[in-house]
């Protein structure tokens, strides 16, 4: 066969094996696994069987129209390869792996299974994507975020940050943790901040009532503290640019990324526009985080003044399970260990004191410390206002800003805290502070300064406790009916957040619902009937998700014992009449299936149930005579339900119909 021949009977077969597969799976999502994988479009591998010789290979490859990539890069006519020229392979170290660009007008998906399709070919796959074991989110001011991920772009040390891209790897953070803000408020309407803004859903806004009933009326996302009123804005700056350290929104292609891409941020406001905190409204505060869920509370505040009413605060937070980040302070005198810094000096054990470190890993003058007194370091900045060797997170009114301070290392902390008890909701107060304080990075800079003399490192903090898998479900069965197939199964996890449900009625599974925790059923409603559909299920929660389990088939209800088995029909003796006439109606049913149905029953809008528990053999019609009188035009409508015994299985299916009688005045 010449070649002119061949790629003429190759394009009408390919012609018709590309109908006949667009008309076989119409509308067929891609089988992707459910951690979106990603694929280099209009590419494939192929690896044809050993010693097929030359021409079943370039037939194989120009029957969809492919062209060869070399290993080198160039791209080839399969006419132009030959066994004998090594530089013509896609891999030197298999001459029989093909790397194929596949035209759009074949698409990868087609191509595949155009391969699969030839007994030449071993197998045929997608050129997946993938990536290091590290997660860089696509936030346009990320470059600037040396304590996260530091490559030296600030004259600084490659190495100086908490390792946030491997921790984000792992886990990204959760919603269900809530990190108490308080500060000098916080802009909540700021964009990176607003997704992760925690809301009081028992408060209704704006009704002037207190409906939780916990004190505060209207106190929707926090409360002022200073003001004593509902609104938390921040005014000051300090509490926004904390704020987004602990949880602004990453991986949105905007701004910045805080420790936990997700989080729920509780505004707490304790100051105003200038000045200091006062005690009262921080044990106010703090007594508020502790009674309204918050998990945590960052605390980037202090002063030498001890008082006794904030440690009884601190106290219950710990009663309650909760832990409480503080700064160690700045500038003089530096030593806790002799001066101590409240809130940090504290001796409560759910207390973690935090120091600044810069973006060499050294502890800056301005910094307070504490062998015995201060925990650990974190990224605090340099020390030069508004250099970018120091912090940059949000500032009000949808800008950023770089700020300095262990107000700013504080945050690092309590965002790695929520990232760690997010990731194991399981774990209490004193776990999720052992996870911090044994993971941290030895510095000698840090030695003598505090009780770990490390720096903070997020991703060495997630392997401390790891994350907890999910277990597969298990005994995935389906029921059918005319319309639809419930599914149940087996729950063998404790702590997912959900279930997946997974379906293909040809060769690509595809996503058709979800329910929460400890829901082991789903109804997969219209469906036509007398289809053939396969089902598998699987968990997620934070961490990712489950195996799935075997898939199992159900067909719906053959069409002949569904639509086509029961009719219902009203006919009435006139459809206008004059006012005050008496119109009769004549309801119908049939059964034109190929089963009898049982239980039927008709409910009529106009007269309510007008026959109940009778039976319908097959090819039966049984009919029902009602008057009424009309006063005004009636739109009339009336469903009957019958039930019908397929293979072992009862089935309801239910018929409705309407009809409008006019009258004229």
């Amino acid at each position: 066969m010449n070649k002119l021949r061949y790629v003429a009977m190759s394009f009408s077969l390919l012609s018709l094996i590309l109908f006949l597969f667009e008309g076989r799976y119409p509308g067929s999502a891609q089988d992707e696994p459910s951690a979106q994988a990603e694929f280099v479009p209009g590419e494939v591998l192929v690896k044809f069987k050993k010693d097929i010789g030359r021409v079943p290979i370039q037939q194989g490859i120009d029957l969809v129209q492919g062209r060869i990539i070399t290993y080198l890069g160039k791209e080839i006519s399969p006419w132009e390869w030959d066994t004998q020229t090594p530089s013509l392979r896609s891999f030197l170290g298999d001459p029989d792996l093909f790397h194929v660009r596949i035209p759009d007008l074949i698409g990868i998906e087609q191509a595949i299974y155009l391969f699969s399709m030839n007994p030449n070919v071993e197998y045929a796959e997608k050129n997946a994507i993938w990536y290091p074991a590290i997660v860089y989110p696509n936030d346009s001011h990320f470059g600037k975020l040396w304590g996260l991920f530091n490559r030296g772009q600030s004259g600084g040390t490659t190495g100086a940050d908490i390792n946030a891209p491997s921790a984000w790897n792992v886990f990204k953070g959760s919603s269900n943790i809530i990190v108490a803000i308080i500060d000098s408020g916080v802009d909540y309407n700021h964009t990176e901040l607003a997704p992760n803004i925690w809301i009081n859903t028992d408060e209704v806004p704006g009704n002037g009532i207190d409906d939780d009933s916990n004190g505060y009326i209207d106190d929707v996302r926090g409360w002022d503290f200073y003001n004593n009123d509902n609104d938390p804005t921040d005014c000051m700056e300090h509490g926004t640019h904390v704020a987004g350290i602990v949880g602004a929104k990453g991986g949105n292609g905007d701004g910045v990324a805080g420790v936990n891409w997700n989080v729920k941020l509780m505004p707490l406001k304790v100051g105003g526009c200038t000045g200091g905190f006062s005690s009262s409204a921080i044990v106010n505060a703090i007594t508020y985080s502790t009674a309204n869920g918050a998990n945590l509370s960052n605390n980037s505040y202090g002063g030498p003044g001890y008082s006794e009413s904030a440690y009884n605060a601190i106290l219950n937070a710990k009663n309650a399970g909760k832990l409480f980040v503080a700064a160690a302070g700045n500038n003089f005198p530096r030593d806790n260990d002799a001066n101590p810094y409240y809130p940090a000096s504290y001796t409560l054990d759910n207390i973690i004191a935090v120091l600044a470190t810069d973006h060499a890993d050294n502890l800056p003058d301005y910094s307070h410390y504490g062998s015995t007194s201060v925990d650990l370091g974190a990224p605090g900045g340099s020390g030069v206002p508004s250099d970018q060797n120091d912090i940059y997170s949000c500032k009000p009114n949808q800008s950023y800003q770089y700020m300095f301070g262990t107000s700013m290392a504080a945050p690092h902390v309590a965002g790695v805290a929520a990232l760690v008890w997010g990731c194991r909701p399981d774990l209490s107060w004193s776990q999720v502070k052992n996870a911090i304080m044994s993971s941290t990075d030895y510095k000698t800079s840090l030695s003598g300064k505090c009780i770990t003399q490390g720096r903070l490192n997020a991703y060495r903090a997630l392997t401390i406790y790891p994350p907890l898998w999910l277990t597969a479900p298990s005994n995935l069965q389906g029921q059918s009916d005319c319309d639809s197939i419930t599914l149940t199964w087996k729950d063998n996890s404790t702590n997912e957040q959900g279930f997946k449900i997974e379906r293909k009625s040809g060769p690509y599974w595809s996503e058709v619902g979800e329910v929460g925790p400890n829901v082991t059923s789903y109804v997969d409603s219209e469906l036509p009937c007398g289809q053939l559909f396969y089902y598998r299920v699987y968990a997620f929660n934070q961490n990712g998700n489950s195996l799935y389990t075997p898939q199992v088939g159900k067909s719906t209800t053959p069409c002949a014992y569904c639509g086509g088995g029961l009719v219902l029909s009203i006919v009435p003796d006139a459809t206008i009449v004059a006012q005050g006439t008496i119109v009769t109606y004549l309801f119908s049913i049939r059964n034109d299936g190929g089963l009898d149905l049982t239980s039927v029953r008709l409910i009529v809008d106009q007269f309510g149930t007008i026959g109940e528990g009778f039976n319908l053999k097959s090819g039966e019609t049984k009919d029902f005579i009602k008057t009424t009188v009309l006063s005004e035009s009636l739109a009339n409508s009336a469903e009957v339900t019958a039930l019908l015994n397929y293979e072992g299985e009862t089935h309801m299916i239910r018929r409705s119909a309407q009809v409008t009688v006019e009258v004229k005045r």
